[in-house]
């Protein structure tokens, strides 16, 4: 049985699609179309009898006088309204059924906008919100024109109404003619009566609520688009200076390592201590093992699997390979913090390269990874993990993601010595420094992020080495990716929690780390959504293709930074193609990703571990495609 969607899940898009509706109403009412000539039959009247019909309003300031005249003659009058007059004006609606008037609806944003089932609909469910009825007077009757633009005296607007014997009087309510007029009206010797015999029925549950909805949306779009114009502002700023410090400190890092290269320091090279924590990783854990064994680090190196409980036989087979300096520890499932402390526990040597049971080495990488702890005050290192398997378009989507997203900005933060995490794919740690920071926590789902922390705010620097190159398996489904980046992000929002003390420290995690995060990993992905649903208001509704072409204009910024980023990664620039394409669909389901973690985190729901189905399939990995069977 399929579980149903939850709600933080559908609350996304509807929120977005709500607010589509709010601007583009908003829009809708703001323009006033060309009135639409639409005659109406009204019934005949007697001679002497008059009908006093006023269309087009109400109006704040015309209306009211209007209706002080009728009130002193005792003269009843229609009044056909149209809806954005009416929600702008609910009072003097009000105020005109209050008296006795007859009212009708005459369209929603002008007169003769009735003609158009939609607008006919909008104008009473307006009428709905203001006075809870519906109205069968429809249209004021235009069959006569009284001519009371172009005639202020009684004796010409008398004759002109009269002229087909209908008797109707129909005035605009818009200060084109004044209560004067209305009061030598009353002079006359006439007899005054509504247009129709109609009588307003009480109006339905959906019409109040439309009603209710498209007041709040005329009365507040205009607030709402000035949100929203701030809040793309703030994205496009964010946008903007997070490609000036990739490219900015990217290349100073960059040209950094070229200079440290032409003088290295000397190669180290340390006993290490290789920990995988493993759960039902039976069709990788082989190939993760054997690239491990075949290492060319020129010191000890001894190997220690972690089984944290798998069902599948993944300790069997690590065992089976029967590989020396393999040790393979079983424990019930604890979760992968406690399989992490287990072997550090087990192992004999004091640099701890810790890495997912679903990862391929290449030889030289643990070589590479250790380098940096010739600096005695690292006390860790990131390195630089890469997808296998990116044939596909949705492998190579995360593909530009590590490249362009993740291990870029680690170059940046890097360069202010606040890396906030070194992924569980691939780094090294001092065992002092876990000492230090009591071991790996629990308290979050990003036990990698946490530690990192934790580690940077123990006093200890955390480095990147971009050459220690490390091969990963990554989601082939659309579900197991939103489910690896829900994790993800939600055990990075506890983190940043988690460490917010940071901030009032000295240390660059709080200085740097923290507000880096902040502003590109939760804020950026909250508004970049709202520049998108902008641009196609833009396009669509408010008639502005200018939208259409900033919103090009910085993609190619983008696409742009991201084949940078591919170049100072070393790889080739062949799957840029897909980038655009990328940002189109791709990115949508990572906003979605960091909207629904802060849902779920503001609403204190406690997530659990989600695992993601592995293949065993590794393509485009060292020597090729990589398959365990």
């Amino acid at each position: 049985m399929r579980r149903p969607p939850r709600l933080h899940w559908i609350s996304i898009p509807l929120a977005l699609f709500v607010l589509m509706c709010v601007v583009s109403f908003h829009s809708y009412t703001a323009t006033r179309p060309e009135p639409v000539q639409h005659a109406r039959e009204t019934r005949e009247l007697p001679e002497r009898t008059l009908a006093l019909a006023f269309h087009g309003g109400p109006d704040p300031k015309w209306t009211p006088r209007v209706l002080d005249t009728l009130g002193e003659a005792g003269i009843k009058a229609t009044f056909f309204v149209t809806g954005v007059q009416a929600t702008r004006n609910p009072e003097v609606v009000r105020r005109i059924a209050a008296e006795g008037h007859q009212i009708g609806i005459d369209g929603f944003r002008a007169e003769g906008d009735h003609t158009n089932p939609l607008n006919l609909a909008f104008a009473q469910a307006a009428l709905a919100d203001v006075l809870g009825v519906h109205t069968r007077l429809v249209g004021a009757p235009i069959e006569v024109d009284s001519g009371d633009r172009d005639h202020q005296d009684i004796g010409t607007l008398l004759r002109m109404s009269l002229r087909d014997g209908k008797g109707v009087i129909r005035l605009h309510d818009d200060g084109s003619i004044g209560s004067d007029i209305t009061r030598e009206l009353a002079r006359t010797d006439h007899r005054f009566v509504p247009v129709s015999d109609d009588q307003p029925v009480a109006a339905t549950a959906s019409e109040r609520f439309t009603g209710a909805v498209l007041a709040w949306s005329q009365r507040n779009g205009g607030v709402v688009l000035a949100l929203l114009g701030t809040a793309i502002a703030i994205a496009a700023l964010l946008g903007l200076l997070r490609t000036l410090m990739q490219l900015g400190l990217a290349h100073t890092d960059r040209r950094l390592r070229r200079e440290s290269a032409l003088a290295p320091p000397p190669w180290i090279a340390p006993p290490v201590s290789v920990v995988i924590p493993a759960y039902n990783e039976a069709v990788n854990i082989a190939a993760t093992v054997r690239s491990l064994a075949a290492n060319t680090h020129c010191a000890d190196v001894e190997i220690i699997v972690v089984d944290d409980g798998s069902t599948d036989g993944t300790a069997d087979r690590a065992e089976e390979l029967n590989l020396p300096g393999v040790t393979v520890i079983r424990q019930a499932n604890q979760g992968k913090p406690a399989a992490l402390n287990a072997g550090i526990r087990r192992a004999r040597h004091d640099v701890l390269v810790l890495l997912d049971g679903d990862t391929i080495f290449e030889p030289g990488t643990i070589g590479e990874l250790v380098q940096p702890f010739a600096d005695e005050q690292v006390g860790a290192v990131s390195g630089n993990a890469k997808v296998g398997n990116r044939k596909r378009l949705l492998g190579r989507w995360q593909h530009l993601e590590y490249c362009a997203g993740s291990n870029l900005d680690r170059q940046i933060l890097h360069a202010l010595r606040c890396i906030p995490t070194v992924p569980g794919a691939v780094g090294a740690f001092r065992r002092a420094a876990l000492t230090d920071v009591g071991g790996v926590s629990d308290d979050t789902l990003a036990e990698d992020t946490d530690l990192t922390m934790a580690v940077t705010r123990a006093g200890w620097r955390v480095a990147y080495r971009p050459q220690a190159k490390a091969w990963t398996e990554a989601p082939t489904t659309v579900r197991g990716l939103f489910r690896q980046r829900y994790r993800w992000s939600y055990g990075t929002f506890q983190a940043m929690w988690k460490h917010r003390g940071a901030l009032v420290e000295s240390g660059p995690m709080g200085r740097f780390g923290l507000l880096y995060l902040f502003a590109f990993h939760l804020l950026l992905p909250l508004l970049a959504p709202v520049m998108d649903l902008f641009v196609l208001y833009g396009f669509l509704v408010a008639d502005a293709p200018l939208a259409l072409i900033v919103w090009a204009a910085f993609l190619l910024i983008q696409t742009a930074s991201a084949g940078y980023a591919l170049r100072l990664d070393g790889e080739s620039l062949k799957p840029l193609w897909a980038y655009p394409l990328q940002q189109i669909v791709y990115r949508q389901l990572m906003y979605a990703v960091v909207i629904q973690s802060l849902i779920t985190a503001l609403h204190g729901t406690q997530l659990r571990w989600m695992s993601v189905q592995r293949t065993g399939l590794l393509q485009d990995a060292p020597g090729g495609t990589v398959h365990v069977t």
